[in-house]
């Protein structure tokens, strides 16, 4: 069964590779499924490609692909290691998000609604134990290939980011994300359109528009308000 927005996450990934080296191409496939982040060997593979600005870009595949220097790129081209490595974790990927269901059918499947989802830290959309309870239940429904769908908010500024300044003192501050640079994509209508869901609210409608991204086997679904 073809979920929602799966075409629409191809299409992203398309446009992701054309910026790339042909032999790092296969890194924007997977950069949009976030079954990379728990597979073993499947951070590493976007880090070596430049480990300074896979830091400061909060190990966020997508703005690491789009924003490394070109020099860095060619380094990572050339490497053999690092090419065979990232091909062993798009294979791994693709077998385990191509096997069957272990039970259940996908025509109806777990619809899981929680306000908060803490899948990986590029995907700022919780902020504490109940998030990443909620994550963890995904990506066990992934591994164990049940059908299920998350369904949650698209915050776009997050979580906020706490320190401590020079008195001592605890501060806290939020970074806007750029829903464009993080490993989702707006999911469209057959004509083209992004789809949307009217929901009523205190005596009046709020149109929200949907994002997805790939848990390993299971979408998650982001509603924002935020739109045109």
């Amino acid at each position: 069964m073809t979920w929602p927005g799966s075409p629409d996450l191809a299409k992203a990934a398309q446009a992701l590779a054309g910026r790339l080296p042909p032999q790092l191409r296969v890194l924007a496939e997977i950069a949009f499924n976030y079954r990379w982040s728990w597979l073993p060997g499947g951070p590493e593979v976007f880090r070596d490609v430049d480990p300074y600005r896979w830091e400061a870009r909060r190990e966020n595949p997508v703005r690491l692909l789009l924003e490394v220097p070109g020099e860095s790129l060619a380094r990572a081209a050339r490497s053999e290691d690092l090419l065979a490595r990232a091909q062993a974790v798009h294979r791994a990927i693709r077998e385990d998000v191509e096997r069957p269901f272990s039970r259940g059918s996908p025509a109806r499947p777990v619809a899981f609604l929680c306000a908060e989802f803490g899948v990986h830290r590029s995907l700022p959309t919780y902020g504490g134990g109940l998030g990443i309870l909620a994550g963890d239940l995904l990506k066990e429904a992934s591994d164990r290939a049940l059908p299920m769908v998350g369904v949650g908010i698209l915050y776009r500024q997050g979580n906020l980011h706490q320190a401590i300044d020079i008195s001592g003192w605890q501060t806290q501050s939020w970074t806007e994300s750029d829903p464009d640079r993080l490993p989702i994509a707006l999911v469209s209508g057959e004509d083209g359109t992004p789809l949307t869901i009217t929901v009523p609210l205190r005596g009046r409608d709020v149109v929200a528009q949907i994002w997805r991204a790939d848990v390993g086997r299971v979408p998650l679904y982001c509603l924002a308000t935020e739109r045109p």
